[in-house]
């Protein structure tokens, strides 16, 4: 669902989980066990991350098609939203702040081929969003007729917004909380709950640039369920350039069903790509027990190398070059 340029777009929605506990006046740490890594582990855990990234990317789909132009295709959320707030007589305009210019309900209407959607908002100014409005959407079984089937609820909240609406060179920053949405289509179900801070910045056209971050989010796909927390990752587009050219910075952590424990990644070196196509320049360095690691360098936007380190001392012991069509199978 998600197109290759965002599956790294968004693949840094992860960080490190910890609990804390204690009694009698003191509190103690409990750290979660890093995944064990070496050379058969390597790439199953160097696809589960990367198949994070192409999980979450729907949470951008929610915002908008595109937020940074770049793949030309609408997700699968966000062709729902649009249809239904269409049906209202309000159908957005185009860029994020399109999704604010109307004044909802609450309202609940029948979708296509059974159960319902409930759209509500917030808006204090009706000629113009502003911080404070919010627009939510609740699926209760929602069969959009289209083979699609949504259940659960998101909400968008404008923490700030400035710039020039009509021409669509804004500044936004948004609050998205997503409840327990699960949808259903023809390639199987994904599930998404938690809240994310997003930060657009089309001001300076044709450049643009993208935040995405947040304290806890669960992605899942079919059987298998991913959970990311305190997690950022930065993005930059320029559609000045046919196919647009594209950076991408992140880093966090990710606890799968895949493996058992966690594992930690940054990205030493910055990604760069073009279009839809995956960067041809970057690396992922992804670490787990004891110091050891995997170093995924991209040699181009089809090959890429796995640098392992096994016992944490620095020097791979391993190394496989395989492509990124392989590691995101």
């Amino acid at each position: 669902m998600t197109p290759p340029t965002k599956t790294l777009f968004i693949a840094a929605l992860i960080t490190s989980l910890t609990a804390c506990g204690g009694g009698g006046g003191g509190s103690a740490s409990v750290a979660t066990a890093f995944a064990k890594i070496d050379f058969e582990s390597a790439p199953a855990i160097t696809g589960a991350v990367v198949e994070a990234a192409l999980q979450s990317g729907d949470i951008a789909d929610l915002i908008d098609a595109d937020p940074l132009g770049a793949s030309g295709e609408i997700g699968t959320l966000g062709k729902t939203g649009r249809y239904y707030l269409g049906k209202l007589g309000a159908t957005p305009g185009a860029g994020p702040a399109g999704w604010f210019q109307a004044q909802i309900g609450p309202l609940t209407l029948d979708c296509e081929a059974g159960g319902t959607v409930t759209l509500s908002g917030e808006q204090n100014d009706p000629n113009t969003p502003t911080s404070g409005d919010s627009i939510s959407m609740r699926f209760d079984n929602c069969d959009s007729g289209a083979g699609e089937t949504a259940d659960g609820s998101f909400e968008f909240v404008i923490d700030s917004i400035s710039g020039n609406l009509d021409s669509g060179e804004v500044v936004l920053s948004v609050a998205m909380i997503v409840s327990n949405l699960t949808l259903t289509d023809g390639s199987g179900t994904e599930f998404i709950d938690g809240r994310v801070n997003v930060e657009i910045d089309t001001s300076q056209p044709p450049q643009s640039s993208i935040s995405v971050s947040g304290d806890s989010l669960t992605v899942g796909e079919d059987a298998v369920t991913r959970t990311l927390a305190d997690f950022i990752t930065r993005a930059t587009t320029d559609s000045g350039i046919a196919p647009p050219a594209y950076t991408i910075a992140s880093s966090g952590s990710v606890m799968s069903s895949e493996f058992d424990g966690e594992i930690t990644y940054s990205t030493p070196v910055t990604f760069e790509g073009s279009g839809d196509d995956n960067p041809y320049v970057g690396e992922f360095l992804i670490r787990g027990d004891g110091g050891a690691s995997i170093r995924l360098i991209a040699l181009d936007n089809v090959f890429v190398r796995l640098l392992i380190d096994e016992d944490g001392d620095g020097a791979e012991d391993h190394t496989i070059d395989t492509t990124w069509d392989a590691i995101r199978d």
